[in-house]
């Protein structure tokens, strides 16, 4: 039995015991637990204020709860406030098992779910609006990665124990040894101090002392090597479960996130928030640029959006971060994409307010999503506490047959990490002959959907097409760019490798729900739709609007269908190669302002309740897209589909 002691916190319902220094010794559950289960019956009975006689056991508790579900993409994310607390999980299920408010109004302090909570969109509101509504501790047996470390930057409590589950639900107190077993030692600083700005504080006041990394000399993969760059050790090396600090190249937010984050670090700091290094800092106007067209959006959700974008304008003039708007204040592109297109270089590491920022990791480069906290920790520092990740290599071999893309090996790659969890947490890297066969974009579809596996992210070795892209768009000489280059060493230890036959890839499509829900072609062909949406930093390049064009040529759509460019630089393009005049003699309604539109449901392409959608983009959580169903396909198959009016073959 942990020792008793005067001092507490309070995390939510969850209190904290602490020792004379204001360090975390224990916890113990101040209010009550709450079972997610699937059946209606036993959740409804709890939010009424009645206890289960009987535990659940974990099957019957919902599974891959992603971000979207914990606190909806619109209009919720348009908040930074306590109303937070009154929204959360309102999607779960595609809405209907949880009423607004019930969460909060209902004293809990615990959430218990099933396999893969937190996937999904990086977005740390999603742990503070569990926070503000009352939850200090959160039970799943997986947990996205991004998500737990959102967790545990606000000083809540992943657990992926049941038996601690269990005994937490049950009242005892428990000692902090116990809950953090397991746990890297940055993390378990972290959560002893309270959060993360109280760590770092103590830090910059010397109270957290950093010690360099002792692994001797050894063969590493891609992400070792380039963390042992940015990280401080003895022998230049690293190994998985290493911990320390890691020193970022870039950083970059975007409209959702900005001024989340300032306001946190600020509340935190007692100050204005700074920026160290504004010449390595962006900003991006791309999420939201749309969303005033929403249909039913209300007067409400707008000025939240207005008073998001003008605090994050704001920031960027005070500090002297980029801004990446034109003078009417529309963005430039999705933030992803021109991170490749003009800032990411390979050897660097780039870290993003988006789970998406994995899509740098085709030029050779870590680059990886963070939460709020942890990008206004990079604004004051420039630094991240990190734990050495392991990682799987992804061998590929062959080449794609003429129907596939990309985007099916990635559908079939996460069908295998929804299934087994062999990516959750894990950097994927990608070599093999197979990868030269691809083009750059379709490379950069790689590294992009590596989240929608639950990995941490993606490193793809350096390639011919890579090289190319670095020499064209960024005036890089072949010989300079390969100079910036790594490869992993030859004996470098993987956790696992798996060899992918491109040739024996199928056409996939994703049934709604997930992206891990991939199955043949075949067996949903005719699934009558009710509208297409191509973009988003999936399949908003180049490559993607050539595909598009491909299979629209000459002729005409028979469902309302829209395309998004990912950056003006890609609708220019577009425009010269006469892609556009395609699209649009297809009757396809393409989008003027690049941005990430529908494939966040904020902007025009999302299907609303009844609807049923094709899409191309990354994910097809609930809710992620609107209020109505998402098939996740490749380009053509999207193009094709429009045609038909139903889910077709290109």
């Amino acid at each position: 039995m942990p020792t008793m002691t005067s001092k507490l916190r309070q995390v939510g319902h969850l209190t904290i015991l602490l020792d004379d220094d204001g360090l975390a010794t224990a916890a113990r559950l101040a209010g009550r637990a709450l079972y997610l289960t699937h059946d209606r019956g036993p959740l409804r009975t709890q939010l009424q204020g009645a206890t289960l006689t009987e535990r659940p056991v974990v099957c019957d508790l919902f599974a891959h709860v992603s971000t979207d579900a914990i606190i909806k993409a619109n209009p919720d994310c348009y908040y930074y406030d306590d109303r937070l607390g009154d929204l959360l999980l309102r999607s779960l299920g595609n809405g209907g098992y949880v009423e607004a408010s019930e969460i909060r109004q209902g004293g809990f302090g615990l959430i218990l779910a099933g396999e893969g909570w937190g996937e999904g969109s990086s977005r740390e509101v999603a742990a503070r609006a569990l926070l503000i509504a009352g939850i200090g501790a959160v039970f799943a047996p997986s947990i996205a990665p991004i998500h737990r470390q959102n967790l545990i930057n606000n000083g809540m409590l992943p657990i992926t124990d049941p038996a601690l589950a269990w005994r937490m639900a049950d009242g005892e107190t428990l000692a902090f040894d116990e809950l953090l077993e397991g746990f890297d030692a940055t993390s378990r600083r972290i959560l002893r101090r309270g959060g993360l700005f109280p760590f770092m504080q103590a830090r910059s006041e010397g109270k957290e002392p950093d010690e360099a990394i002792a692994t001797p000399a050894r063969a590493m993969t891609l992400a070792e090597k380039i963390m042992a760059r940015r990280m401080k050790t003895r022998f230049g090396a690293v190994r998985p479960g290493d911990t320390g600090f890691l020193e970022v190249d870039a950083a970059f937010s975007h409209d959702y996130t900005t001024a989340p984050a300032a306001a946190a670090a600020e509340a935190a700091l007692g100050r204005p928030v700074r920026v160290q290094r504004p010449a390595t800092v962006h900003s991006f106007p791309d999420h939201l640029t749309l969303a005033s067209r929403l249909p039913g959006i209300d007067a409400e959700a707008l000025a939240g959006i207005a008073d998001l974008r003008m605090s994050q304008r704001a920031l960027a003039e005070r500090t002297g971060m980029h801004w990446h708007a034109t003078p009417q204040g529309t963005p430039t592109g999705i933030c992803h994409t021109v991170i490749r297109e003009q800032v990411a270089l390979p050897g660097q590491v780039i870290v993003g307010t988006d789970s998406h920022t994995c899509s740098a990791g085709a030029l050779n480069c870590l680059a990886y999503g963070v939460g709020n906290s942890e990008i206004a920790a990079v604004w004051e520092w420039n630094v991240l506490g990190v734990r050495v990740p392991r990682t799987v290599r992804v061998q590929l071999e062959g080449r794609l047959p003429a129907a596939c893309t990309a985007k099916d090996v990635m559908l079939h790659l996460a069908g295998i990490g929804k299934a087994s969890g062999i990516f959750t947490g894990r950097v994927i890297e990608f070599g093999g002959s197979g990868l030269e066969t691809l083009m750059f974009d379709e490379q950069a579809v790689l590294a992009n959907m590596a989240v929608e596996c639950n990995a941490l992210t993606a490193v793809c070795e350096p390639t011919l097409a890579m090289i190319d892209h670095l020499a064209v768009r960024r005036q890089i000489a072949p010989e300079d760019a390969w100079a910036l280059c790594l490869r992993p060493d030859p004996e470098a230890e993987y956790e696992r490798v798996m060899t992918v036959d491109l040739g024996a890839i199928q056409t996939l499509v994703a049934r709604p729900g997930h992206p891990g829900n991939g199955v043949p072609l075949e067996q949903v062909l005719g699934t009558p739709l009710d509208l297409a949406y191509g973009g988003s930093c999936t399949a908003g390049d180049l490559g993607s609007i050539a595909m598009y064009a491909e299979v629209f040529s000459g002729r005409r759509v028979r469902i309302p269908t829209y395309v998004q460019y990912g950056s003006q630089l890609v609708q220019q393009q577009a425009r010269q190669a006469g892609y556009h005049d395609v699209l649009v003699a297809a009757g396809v309604t393409v989008i003027d302002e690049p941005g990430c539109g529908a494939c966040i449901s904020a902007g025009p392409g999302g299907p609303r309740a009844g609807q049923v959608a094709i899409s191309a983009t990354n994910r097809n959580m609930p809710g992620r897209m609107g209020d109505g169903d998402v098939y996740l396909a490749n380009p053509r198959v999207l193009a094709a589909s429009a045609v038909a009016g139903c889910i077709a073959e290109p």
